[in-house]
């Protein structure tokens, strides 16, 4: 694929946005990125980092720059806001990039997406690289809980824990509290994060597949844990979380352990945002990975 925005139509007649760097080289790498309703920006500085491999990413269906359909209907909602469409898009992605193997890169959600196209499709993979996730989504909620008690006092701790568990989310104050949660957590080790004028996440994609909850998902990926089913996957995989990230470096070293061919690789001074917080390792480890 040549360097450059690529249009994918899909064969539901949906768009995808898709950018290609590094064109030409022997690896091929596809980049899936997080959210669920977030966008393709997290790997900017992939083809930088890894200059040896042709890189692409791509925005998700109802994420962006792609197609964002109407999912308040619910007929739509229940046909394309589900794990198993995501797998299939990313393979009808692979397809118009005529890739026969690559490298499968996922990000935080986009890792859930990648583990189970490894279950599905696992000879088209050269190798897989899991960033920010483990395999089971209650990991990343249990963690969120952790995170919460040592950034906010206790009584605001203790707050935000009661207005959730009561569904009090739209409450001004948990909201006040989480806010100062999230800018504390993220801009731990990276104090200039990007930011748009206007807010680009597709919310409706969000609330659908894992609730308002930050502390317990309630949505389509509820329960998600493929943990039982890491022996299948063969391929050579690399899983990097940051040693402060969303997914706990034991969790993240149980799962390595299940997997045939996996390794971990922990990110010192880094959140879930671990490329950002940390690039020099983090690309350290990856083209390592890669190159081995």
């Amino acid at each position: 694929m040549k360097n450059g925005t690529h249009i994918l139509t899909l064969t539901s007649g949906f768009h995808l946005w898709s950018h290609t760097e590094n064109s030409g080289k022997k690896s091929k790498i596809i980049a899936v990125h997080g959210g669920p309703g977030e966008t393709h920006e997290s790997f900017e500085t992939l083809s930088l980092g890894v200059p040896n491999a042709e890189i692409t990413s791509y925005d998700q269906l109802g994420s962006w720059y792609s197609d964002q359909p109407d999912f308040s209907d619910p007929k739509l909602a229940k046909k394309y806001l589900r794990i198993e469409y995501f797998v299939n898009e990313l393979e009808e992605v692979r397809r118009q990039l005529e890739y026969d193997k690559f490298i499968l890169l996922g990000y935080s959600w986009g890792a859930m997406i990648a583990l189970e196209y490894a279950l599905k499709y696992p000879g088209n993979l050269d190798k897989l690289v899991i960033v920010g996730m483990s395999d089971r989504e209650s990991d990343f909620t249990d963690r969120m809980k952790d995170e919460v008690a040592k950034v906010l006092s206790k009584d605001e701790a203790k707050y935000v824990f009661t207005e959730a568990k009561k569904g009090e989310l739209d409450d001004p104050l948990f909201n006040q509290f989480m806010e100062k949660f999230y800018n504390d957590y993220y801009s731990r080790f990276s104090k200039s994060q990007s930011k748009h004028a206007i807010d680009i996440s597709n919310y409706q994609v969000a609330n659908y597949m894992m609730g308002t909850n930050p502390f317990h998902t309630e949505g389509m990926m509820s329960g998600w844990n493929v943990s039982d089913k890491l022996y299948r996957i063969k391929t050579p995989t690399l899983i990097l979380v940051g040693d402060q990230d969303m997914i706990s470096p034991k969790k993240a070293r149980v799962m390595a352990d299940k997997l045939p061919n996996g390794k971990l690789e922990i990110i010192p001074d880094a959140t879930h945002v671990s490329l950002r917080d940390n690039p020099e390792y983090f690309f350290q480890q990856l083209n390592q990975f890669l190159t081995n």
